[in-house]
């Protein structure tokens, strides 16, 4: 029996004391688990239980060039400001759920994700076509507006699943949208020896005082973010765009008498006036500024902190004799509410340099780089805001930090990978101090663009380092035994199944590295035979469909059951699942374009459903996991989560997109490869950062004691030194670097291996973990690993292990004959 399957029919998760409880599937081991932190308080008439998790498997800058402040990013669009709450049908559609990409001056992006991807090469759907059971609720979002394909792993997700009242993390915030309202609170983090956790409180409740508020619905999506407006009686309407990083949370409001409650006293409120820091000379200008910009007021509540809050037009709040703020008259304009932070007195000057601007929508461009003698490779990310204020009321014109004054300029947070790669100029002079994320601490930026080079990596089909004779002739040696024993795929779900092609695959690629051509032809024949079941045929147990209700391909059984297949059904985990299948179908292609042939569209479809390049393609959203604020994916899909979305293996993530770099690259599709090898370098960026750190860069994140340096799953909202399946440090380890491939280089590093495999001061270490693992598949995954400081040593002890059933002894004398001591860029 394979190590992973034994564990999937034996392991008992252990439930620890912190997260809650817990309760098992009840088929093959594939009911997982679900944390809901302790501190979690929802607020009145919201459910305090959550579905189960079904995601995871009982399984083992400087130099970016940005537009003139001038230019016009949004060409096409010139909005008035008669109203400050713009109706659904002012937006056109783009086939699919999210807005089509704006066309950004000055930026030429990698691809045009405005076009039909070569993807799509127009033919028709692979699969049979089903409806879904779990039927969208049309009541949470605008369906004239929003079609499928819907989304399905948003960051806000939450906003259209179930009740649609769970909360959602526009860092360093915590929101929930209710009927009638809307509730914005400050979590506070506290780090423990084996996890990260977070309150997520209800701080404030946003309003109608008369209570004409009825229903509220997603409206917009766009790249970043997500409006949501609420309507009712009497014209009454409030909208707020949540993205994340906005230093205030805006809600703006028609015909409302607006109200702040909140779950704490108010102490003490503030009338500070309208306030303006400029250096003009112009007094008329400064008047005139000062004219323009909201009134503040500073609060201070009865658990010690304190909130700014900015009107325009000016409220005069009353306090209620049951604690309520609420204004004087019936109201249309914006409403902004800002933590202070640690430090209240100096942050609210920087805070009130900045009121009054927010963001209306948001768009990224990831634009390739690279020098003419090619010996720098990156790419420049930028984000981009279209905001409600600008200089001779152009409401589009963007801004950076140098270009104009900070009363239009939008104050937003950038995370600490951003902050590795980005350009300092645009830091906030004197900053924020006190907000952060689950992710560690946040850093103030000025201006409507965030922008940073990231650097790429090269990978390809081929180790990162050439094998000699002697090594090509010991691996031939194990690919020979390991042709013969290895190729017997019977997995019948699709992540199995996957894992299991994906290996062959990987003695096919090594074959044709070690010149063998005997074995590559023999099994290029043994990956077709096992690819016509599932992508011709469909005659495999668990055949493929295409789910037409929300726009993407599942499982049979996952679209009958959501607790089989990992939840695959209700789309978790479709990266991880499909990378495999189109690594096959890569390697496949590479090696023999007409053997591929029969396996083009299937694999074409499978790629577009996890990581579709095209905002324009009618069958499957843009890019169904990918979080660029946050540079990774989120594997977590249709269920609802306290702590919100989450991803578990680093290692599988990177898998799925070097896949399908590899996949285009394959085929000749140069931008659609061009912008794989982006996403590929960003999401190994963010896994090193957040799920490898160093030690010490353990503590910075996550602070003490939480010293590890690695993590087991990242949430929205907390970090866990565990798996969905065990706690043992082999598996929190292992899961993080499985499946060996030269892309796994990107993620592990010589310095970072080198300690992890000595004790911390809260761990025993990777060495130990390898030890007590003994000689299964999560020991040779970690002394794999160590072969980047120690060849012999590794080599010795990884090939005494019995593999994993997604990796051979092949595999893994290859990778560390191919990778030691290989450095990769910060």
């Amino acid at each position: 029996m394979h190590i992973i399957d034994f564990f999937r029919s034996t392991l008992v998760l252990l439930a620890l004391a912190t997260h809650g409880s817990a309760a098992p599937f009840d088929k093959a081991g594939k009911k997982l688990w679900m944390s809901t932190p302790e501190h979690t308080i929802p607020p009145a008439g919201v459910p305090t239980s959550y579905p189960l998790n079904p995601s995871r498997r009982a399984q083992p800058p400087s130099g970016v060039h940005l537009p003139s402040p001038k230019d016009h990013p949004y060409p096409n669009e010139q909005d008035g400001h008669a109203d400050f709450i713009r109706k659904p049908d002012q937006h056109p559609r783009a086939p699919g759920f999210q807005e089509r990409a704006p066309v950004i001056k000055g930026v030429r992006s990698a691809l045009d994700p405005n076009a039909q991807s070569p993807l799509n090469e127009g033919n028709p759907l692979a699969f049979k076509s089903k409806g879904h059971p779990y039927i969208p609720n049309t009541q949470l979002f605008d369906s004239s507006a929003i079609k499928t394909p819907l989304p399905t792993n948003r960051w806000w997700l939450n906003l259209m699943i179930e009740h649609g009242t769970d909360p959602i993390h526009p860092y360093p915030y915590v929101v929930r949208c209710l009927t009638n309202s809307s509730t914005v609170g400050m979590p506070k983090f506290t780090a423990a020896a084996e996890h990260v956790t977070s309150t997520q409180p209800s701080d404030w409740t946003i309003s109608d005082a008369q209570n004409r508020l009825t229903q509220r619905r997603v409206t917009k999506t766009d790249a970043l973010g997500v409006e949501v407006t609420w309507t009712g009686s009497g014209n009454a309407q409030m909208q707020s765009r949540f993205y994340k990083g906005m230093a205030f949370q805006t809600f703006e409001m028609q015909s409302m008498v607006p109200q702040l409650s909140t779950i704490h006293a108010i102490l003490k409120v503030e009338k500070l006036g309208r306030t303006v820091l400029s250096a003009r000379e112009n007094v008329a200008e400064v008047t005139q500024d000062v004219a323009n910009m909201p009134a503040v007021t500073k609060l201070t509540l009865n658990d010690g902190s304190q909130w700014l809050v900015a009107a325009k037009p000016a409220i005069d709040w009353t306090q209620t004799s049951t604690g309520k703020l609420q204004g004087n008259y019936t109201f249309s304009g914006f409403v902004q509410l800002a933590h202070l932070g640690d430090k209240p007195d100096s942050n609210i000057n920087v805070l009130q340099r900045y009121v009054g601007t927010y963001p209306t929508e948001g768009a990224v461009t990831y634009a390739q780089v690279q020098t003419s003698d090619g010996t720098e490779r990156a790419a420049n990310i930028v984000f981009f805001y279209k905001t409600n204020t600008a200089a001779n009321g152009d409401s589009n014109t963007i801004y950076n930090a140098q270009s104009v004054s900070p009363t239009v300029q939008l104050l937003t947070f950038a995370l600490p990978h951003q902050m590795d790669l980005m350009n300092s100029t645009s830091v906030v002079s004197g900053g924020l101090s006190g907000y952060r994320s689950s992710k560690g601490p946040l850093t103030a930026i000025a201006g409507n663009i965030i922008s940073y080079k990231q650097p790429l990596q090269q990978v390809g089909f081929a180790g990162p380092r050439a094998l000699g004779s002697n090594e090509k002739a010991q691996i031939q040696r194990q690919l020979l035994k390991d042709a013969a024993t290895s190729t017997n795929i019977t997995a019948e779900d699709p992540y199995f199944f996957g894992k299991g092609v994906a290996k062959v695959a990987r003695l096919l690629q090594i074959a044709q590295e070690v010149e063998d051509s005997a074995s590559a032809a023999s099994l290029s024949a043994r990956l077709v035979s096992l690819l016509k079941p599932w992508l011709v045929s469909q005659t495999n147990s668990d055949p493929l469909v295409y789910d037409k209700t929300w726009g993407g391909i599942v499982s049979t059984l996952g679209l009958s059951d959501p607790s089989m297949d990992f939840g695959q059904g209700r789309y978790n985990d479709h990266h991880f699942h499909y990378g495999y299948f189109l690594y096959a179908g890569a390697v496949l292609a590479s090696y023999d374009i007409s053997l591929f042939a029969p396996f083009r569209e299937p694999l074409n479809q499978l790629l577009r459903d996890y990581a579709n390049p095209s905002y324009v393609d009618s069958q499957f959203p843009f890019m169904r996991h990918f979080d660029p604020y946050d540079g990774h994916s989120w594997a977590a899909g249709l269920f609802t989560f306290a702590d919100g979305r989450n991803q578990e293996s680093s290692g599988e993530a990177i898998n799925a997109y070097y896949s399908a770099y590899l996949y285009a690259k394959a085929l000749g599709f140069q931008d659609v490869a061009s912008f794989y090898e982006i996403i590929l370098n960003m999401e190994a960026h963010s896994g090193r950062r957040y799920w490898h750190p160093m030690r010490a860069q353990s503590e910075e994140l996550y602070g003490k004691p939480f010293i590890h340096n690695t993590v087991g799953i990242v949430w929205a909202s907390k970090v866990d030194h565990v798996t969905f399946f065990g706690a043992n440090d082999e598996y929190v380890y292992g899961i993080q670097m499985l499946p060996f491939t030269p892309a796994t280089s990107l993620l592990l590093t010589p310095d970072w291996v080198r300690e992890a495999w000595s004790p911390g001061s809260s761990s025993g270490g990777m060495k130990a973990a390898a030890q007590a693992a003994g000689t299964n598949g999560w020991a040779q995954f970690l002394y794999s690993a160590y072969g980047m400081v120690d060849r012999n040593t590794a080599l010795d002890k990884a090939l005494t292990c019995t593999p994993d059933d997604g990796n051979t002894n092949t595999n893994v004398l290859h990778w560390i004959l191919t990778n030691e001591q290989l450095t990769v860029a910060a």
